[in-house]
């Protein structure tokens, strides 16, 4: 059986897939997040201690250098690699995080259209232009795509030079059906004022355990990868030692954005996936008991 927990960031994810893999006779766990792929990046993304007895059971965590970027293409090679895998020596795999995107990409019939062609010779051009060129190729896409937002237009006409199959036409050709049999996917959802204290005060400990001088080590040793620098906690770091905001206004900023991405995410994962929603252990243990 496949078991997903998921849910916004600061929800017991992690805590939960521990339990459920003792009571799964020590099942691996697959984590599902875009930034504990990164060596080094520990505090400010949650990630579990080495130090952990858990720590030896989960996997794709620490695979990547900060200064390395990482897309949601590699994540769904390196996932399902992985998965397929685990699946010849255990009855049980568990998938934790609350990348949905990835989660999406690794489980789902998700497509990827080669893009990786240089497209510094549209810079030249204008919000307009670009829209333009991108009408006469794929005018599909420009129906889900405003001319304002300047990276998916150029991310667009990218995909159209480098492929036969325009954007659109990858879209409409997927089935937006799992790929795997049997998978079960749990979605931890506390009520939001509970949850928005828990990530105020996960903030603080964050900076109590020393997320500034992990972000200080990272930058002594990395250049920062492009993926890396989006990272909440670490770029509002890096803003505060950049001298563009004062301490306090940093942490504030976190723990903002962190509420936000929390809200984000529980839109994505009540929209894009079946769940069933739960409160502990003993939820998932009823449902795959039945």
């Amino acid at each position: 059986m496949i078991i997903a927990i998921v849910g916004p960031t600061g929800s017991g994810k992690t805590g939960l897939a521990c339990e459920l893999s003792d009571y799964l006779n020590g099942a691996p766990i697959i984590s599902c997040d875009a930034f504990q792929i990164y060596k080094g990046m520990n505090i400010g993304s949650a990630k579990l201690d080495e130090s952990s007895p858990y720590f030896g059971r989960h996997y794709l965590l620490n695979i990547k250098s900060p200064d390395e970027d990482y897309s949601v293409m590699e994540y769904q090679n390196d996932f399902r690699r992985t998965l397929d895998e685990l699946l010849k020596k255990h009855k049980d795999v568990i998938i934790c995080g609350g990348t949905g995107l990835y989660l999406r990409a690794g489980l789902y019939d998700y497509e990827f259209l080669e893009e990786n062609v240089d497209t510094s010779d549209l810079e030249q051009y204008s919000n307009d232009e670009l829209y333009d060129m991108l009408l006469k190729i794929d005018p599909e896409t420009t129906k889900i795509i405003h001319k304002n937002n300047r990276k998916r237009v150029i991310r667009a006409l990218a995909i159209a030079r480098n492929n036969s199959m325009k954007k659109s036409e990858m879209i409409a050709n997927q089935k937006h059906e799992m790929i795997y049999e049997g998978v079960k996917v749990f979605f931890l959802n506390p009520p939001r004022d509970i949850l928005y204290e828990r990530i105020n005060q996960r903030v603080d400990v964050m900076m109590e355990e020393g997320l500034l001088k992990e972000t200080e080590q990272l930058l002594k040793n990395y250049k920062l990868s492009r993926t890396a620098l989006q990272a909440i906690g670490y770029k509002e770091m890096i803003s505060y030692l950049n001298g563009e905001l004062k301490l306090e206004e940093a942490i504030e900023l976190i723990k903002k954005r962190s509420r936000n991405y929390a809200k984000r995410q529980v839109t994505f994962f009540k929209h894009q996936f079946n769940c069933i929603e739960i409160k502990d252990l003993r939820d998932i243990i009823n449902e795959i008991n039945k």
